[in-house]
């Protein structure tokens, strides 16, 4: 464990994330009114585009990464069973999705829409499942 104390973990990762939030949502609009006003724009320009747009969720990927790091066996043990459970609803909606797209029965999914779906996920699964008894502080 690092020396930053729980409280002082959950800051620093809120204190990151939520600019990370704000700049994913700007790029993403950003990105994509850019793109529409550039007439037959360059691949490369539509790839630097592309990668700028998925930067933020990298920064998102690495603070949850670090978030981890920085605490506690019982909260990293919370955070991975977060992470494991919102990767395998993800992978089975996504697994799920593919074969109704591959019998016609759906159109085809965005790519793009699996790390926010992994994020939503993670987080209903790390507010929800984690409520009493095995909640720090539960019973005081």
């Amino acid at each position: 464990m690092s020396g930053v104390t729980f409280k002082q973990a959950n800051r620093r990762y809120r204190r990151a994330f939520i600019p990370a939030m704000i700049a994913y949502a700007i790029i993403c609009l950003g990105g994509a009114f850019l793109f529409k006003s550039l007439d037959d724009p360059p691949v490369w320009a539509s790839a630097l585009i592309a990668v700028l747009t998925a930067a933020p969720m990298g920064v998102v990927f690495w603070l949850m990464w670090r978030l981890m790091r920085e605490t506690d066996e019982f909260s990293r043990l919370q955070q991975a069973m977060a992470m494991a459970g919102g990767g395998m609803i993800t992978a089975f909606a996504c697994t799920v999705w593919g074969f109704l797209e591959l019998y016609d029965v759906a159109p085809s999914m965005w790519a793009f829409l699996v790390g926010p779906m992994f994020l939503l996920n993670y987080g209903l699964i790390h507010r929800f499942a984690f409520q009493g008894p095995c909640e720090p502080g539960f019973g005081k």
